[in-house]
Parts: structure tokens; sequence; C-alpha cells
């Protein structure tokens, strides 16, 4: 006869399986799960879960840490705590994509998936309105996501180092690749200066400088003003190994400067290595390249610009 709790956590699995729009196989690449093994899962035939694997799976699953409590409660495991932090960030190790477009609700795995993009050696491309947000003092997003560090107990340890060693892995991909980060010339300036909380404003600031800093010592970081506001923020990377310029990776989201729309504020992005959608991105780059400022294509006077944006 089936235990009570041997028919919970295959009706809780099979549950969450129901409700995500993934399917197995894009499951499968991004948890670094076999088909097989999440199949046994489904049918409640493994005995002992590993709790990486549990996470794991919770992070392709799209869920929320509150969600990955309710998981790891239904394995009789404990709540997540700070220890588990280091089996999140092996997670982006291990994850894949599909063609298939993956959407990501909440903003950790958001996070979990630009280190992913960031720890795969290659090009890579940044089209933004605000510089490459993981140049962002740490201490930046614990008071600008105040509300989501109180919801959950670990999320700004989590968020914290996820986006330290997004940083460090960014730093060695520049090494020996290069990195063009398009930033919109009006949004940076309203991110600098139209601010009413000073001290938010302080810690953009110091993100602006922290960009400078890394313009200045790493010849592969090439940043670009443009006079034009994207249509999308998105990153694209490419394998190195590759000979073509064929787009892996591509994380989106709306820009915020020109459009201002009323959202349910639920989707953070996509993520996908469809092809098709890649190229229409492509296209967006070629217009925002277009529109780069030449006046600021030299090094030093580009430093000079920022550095009077950070003082003015």
């Amino acid at each position: 006869m089936m235990k009570s709790g041997q028919s919970n956590r295959r009706a809780y699995i099979r549950m969450l399986m129901d409700k995500t729009p993934a399917t197995r196989n894009q499951i499968a690449s991004i948890s670094g799960l076999s088909n097989p093994y999440i199949k046994e899962l489904e049918e409640d035939n493994i005995v002992n879960v590993g709790r990486e694997k549990l996470l794991a799976l919770s992070i392709a699953l799209d869920l929320s840490l509150t969600e990955i409590d309710e998981l790891l409660t239904v394995f009789e495991r404990s709540k997540l705590s700070v220890g588990d932090i280091p089996l999140f960030l092996n997670t982006a190790e291990r994850l894949r994509l599909s063609a298939a477009m993956h959407p990501i609700n909440d903003s950790y795995a958001l996070d979990l998936m630009f280190l992913a993009a960031e720890i795969e050696q290659g090009p890579h491309i940044i089209v933004s309105t605000r510089p490459a947000s993981c140049f962002r003092h740490e201490n930046h997003r614990l008071y600008a996501e105040k509300p989501l560090v109180e919801a959950h107990p670990i999320y700004g340890d989590l968020v914290t180092a996820i986006n330290r060693e997004r940083r460090r892995r960014f730093l060695i991909n520049l090494e020996s690749n290069t990195t063009e980060n398009y930033v919109c010339a009006h949004c940076l300036e309203d991110y600098v200066r139209r601010c009413d909380d000073e001290e938010e404003k302080s810690w953009r600031l110091k993100h602006l400088q922290s960009v400078i800093g890394v313009i200045e010592s790493y010849p592969n970081f090439r940043f670009f003003l443009t006079r034009e506001c994207p249509s999308f923020l998105f990153v694209m990377k490419s394998d190195s190994s590759t000979e073509n310029d064929t787009g892996r990776l591509i994380i989106t989201a709306f820009a915020q400067h020109r459009f201002t729309t009323k959202t349910s504020a639920s989707l953070t992005g996509f993520a996908t290595e469809n092809k098709a959608v890649i190229t229409n991105f492509r296209n967006e780059l070629n217009f925002i390249r277009s529109s780069v400022l030449p006046e600021f294509e030299d090094r030093k006077r580009l430093s000079a610009h920022l550095r009077e944006l950070a003082a003015a």
C-alpha cells in the first residue's frame, strides 16, 4: 500500500508539471536532470531525492522561493537557508536552454539566467537603459528591493551572492572575449539624475562609477551610448568555440523609458535559444548600433562624459 507521504509527493509533482508551460525536455535541459529521472520523480519512485536536485527542478519550474519552501516541505526537507546558496549557484553551471521560450517570473531566477550567460565563455551583448546590472554595489540591491528582501529570509543573501558571482564571471570572460553594452543616453541621464530618493540616487552614482572603472580597466568592455531607446532590453551570448555569430542565449524584458504600461509584474522576461527569435533581436541590435553617438566612441571622451554625468 502506498504511504500518504508518497501519495502527496506524487500529486504535488504532477500538479507542478501540469502547471508549467515548459515541456519535459525543456525542464530536463534547464535543471540538468535527465528525462527518466524526472519521470521517476513524477511517479515518486525515488526514495531519497537529493536537495540539490529538488532546487534544480524548482528553478526549471520557475518556482518562487516561497514555493520552493513548500516543495521541500512536501519532501520532508527543511525550508531554504543561506546554506543552500551554493546549491543555487551550482544550478547556473548546469543550466542549458532549448529553442522553446522559457518564461521567468521571479527576480532571483532571472539573476541565475544572467549568471548562466556570464559563466559561458564568448562574446556578450547587452542592450539596456542603464549599465550592466552586475556592477551595481551589492547593498544597492538590498535597498532597492526591500519588499523582496523582507518577504523571504534568504532573498537578500541569495541575490547578493549571485550578483557577486556574476561580476566575477563577467570579468573573467572580459579577459578573452568582448562585451558590448549599448545604453540609451537619455535613459542613462534619467537613471542618474532624475531620482527623488537621495539614498537610491547615491547607489546609482556608485553603479555608474563602477562601470567607469571597468571601461578604463578592460579594453574588451565596449560601452556605447545611443540616441535611441531600445524597444526591448536583452542579453545575447555566443559560444567562443563557434566560428559563426549565432546567439546562444537571449534574455528579454520591456524597456521602461519609452513605454509606460500597466503590467501584472508577474513576468520578468524570457530565455531561449530559438534561432528565429534571436534573428529578430539581431535586427533590433542593428538598429541600436546605427544610433550609437559617434562623439563618445572614443574611450577617453566617453569616460570623461560619464564622470561629468556622475559629478553633476
